[in-house]
């Protein structure tokens, strides 16, 4: 079940389970969400004093997510020559008032900017940027969301992008809506692949139960070893 606290006065998601241990767990997974176990009889006003008293744990490691995401290989300068990540292969930008043409042309492993500023590149790079990735997953979800209706769920009702620190994609299966993260464009068209499913899935389990897992691995049986290369991004 998802609920939600205030925590020093920020707003914290985080999924509660109940199941047979015997003491309160905690863990933030590597897509910076927040899971709590514990035993059937506990109190959601204990656990919520739990996390209270461990909220410098949770917000260190948040921390620590943000960090990793944010620090992806993506342009900080927007400048000639500059590395940057496509898909999770690296690649070069070449920025010119000269190229015979406008805008943005990508040609493996290199990407070329009609600009003649710092400020215009990345107008021009964050737009190709997104559009590349709504394109990407579009194209996934064409592929993958058959297989969920042959399980009952129908397409998205809507599908929207944002830059988000600490997820790559939220679902919300009381509105049909799936949200990705922008800096999806990163990691390597597998991983997205595998974000593009994970939340999909969400549309019959809203929580990260094992009849969740079961069916994402239904759809992707090597989910596992993906999910683990998605912690390096």
């Amino acid at each position: 079940m998802l609920r939600q606290i205030i925590l020093e006065g920020r707003l914290v998601e985080y999924e509660l389970i109940k199941k047979r241990v015997k003491n309160i767990n905690l863990r933030i997974n590597p897509d910076g969400s927040v899971k709590v176990s514990c035993p059937y009889r506990t109190s959601v006003e204990a656990v919520e004093s739990f996390m209270r008293a461990e909220s410098a744990f949770i917000f260190k490691s948040l921390a620590k997510v943000n960090y990793r995401i944010d620090n992806a290989a993506r342009p900080s300068s927007y400048e000639d020559g500059e590395q940057v990540k496509v898909y999770g292969e690296m690649c070069t930008l070449h920025v010119s008032p000269g190229f015979p043409f406008k805008g943005v042309r990508y040609i493996y492993p290199d990407i070329y900017i009609n600009s003649d500023s710092p400020e215009k590149t990345e107008r021009l790079y964050d737009k190709w940027k997104k559009g590349m990735l709504k394109s990407k997953v579009e194209e996934m979800l064409e592929y993958y969301v058959p297989m969920f209706e042959k399980k009952g769920v129908k397409s998205p009702a809507a599908v929207s992008y944002r830059t988000m620190s600490s997820r790559w994609g939220v679902c919300s299966p009381s509105t049909g809506k799936v949200t990705f993260n922008y800096n999806l464009f990163e990691a390597p068209e597998e991983l997205i692949a595998y974000v593009v499913v994970h939340e999909l899935a969400h549309f019959l389990e809203a929580n990260h139960s094992d009849r969740f897992w079961k069916h994402v691995g239904d759809v992707m049986p090597d989910y596992k070893a993906r999910r683990k290369l998605l912690r390096d991004y």
